[in-house]
This record gives structure tokens, sequence and C-alpha cells, in this order.
């Protein structure tokens, strides 16, 4: 089974996302819950029920797929190289892929509205891909599909 949604939003890098005492800034805040509201829509929350009800830890891994879409003023240079504001990769997945499965913002009130996820511990990925490309806009496209434990 592979569900596939989109969530209209920049990446966020974990290297901008805490400050001292490895608090959340204000902007990072922001942005994870514009990201949690968006995972509210029915369409999406009925798609992640389809994983969390047919998902089995005894039985199944998880493969991931994030597509970072930018605009073409910040993935490429004006020499048509790739520009460092399109940010590392590693550094944008770990906040999206968080937002997703983590627990701990399941039952979350944001906006008087209760953030569900699906709650799926994520050392159950057993196959994650990400990549950069470019679009008319921000966009981050997700893909999480069950898998037969590989091993």
């Amino acid at each position: 089974m592979k569900i596939s949604f989109k969530i209209i939003s920049p990446p966020y890098s974990i290297n901008k996302a805490y400050y001292r005492n490895r608090q959340l800034t204000k902007e990072c805040r922001q942005w994870r819950e514009n990201f949690l509201l968006q995972l509210q829509d029915p369409k999406i929350q009925k798609l992640m029920a389809k994983i969390t009800e047919k998902f089995d830890s005894k039985k199944h891994s998880l493969a991931v797929s994030y597509h970072f879409y930018y605009p073409k003023s910040i993935l490429l240079t004006k020499a048509g190289g790739i520009s460092k504001r399109s940010m590392d990769l590693t550094n944008i997945e770990k906040l999206v892929q968080d937002n997703i499965f983590e627990e701990r913002y399941n039952g979350r009130l944001i906006n008087d509205i209760i953030i569900s996820n699906i709650n799926i511990d994520d050392k159950f990925i057993t196959s994650l891909h990400s990549s950069k490309n470019l679009g008319d806009s921000y966009l981050i496209q997700v893909e999480i599909e069950i898998l037969p434990i590989p091993f």
C-alpha cells in the first residue's frame, strides 16, 4: 500500500530550528504549526489512516520519499548551479519526518484543531529517499509505502 500527499510549504532546516538549549525558534514553531495544520486536511487524514490501519510492526517496514520543490530563484544560482539557499537534504528531512510520524504531536491543539498524524515510530522506515526539484513555488510531496520487513 502506498499513499502520496502534498504540503504547501518551504522546507525548514534543522540547523535554523533551534537556539540555545535546543529550544525551537519562533519561526520554526510557526512553520511546524502550518505543516501540522495542513496534515489535518480530511483527504490527507484519510490517507494516513489507511497506513496506520494496515501497518503491522511485526510484519512491515516503511519506504518514505520526500520531494522538495523550490522556485527557480531559490534552487538555482544565476549561473545555473545548485544554490546554498536550497539547503542540505538531510537537514530538511528531519522536521518533515517528525511532523508526520512522531507521537508527541498527536492530541496537540492548534487553532482549536486537535492534531493527528501517522503516529508510527520512524525507526520502521527502512528506505528513505529525498530530492530537490524545480517548481513554480514551494511544495513538499510525501510518499509513504508499507513494505514487508526486508531482512
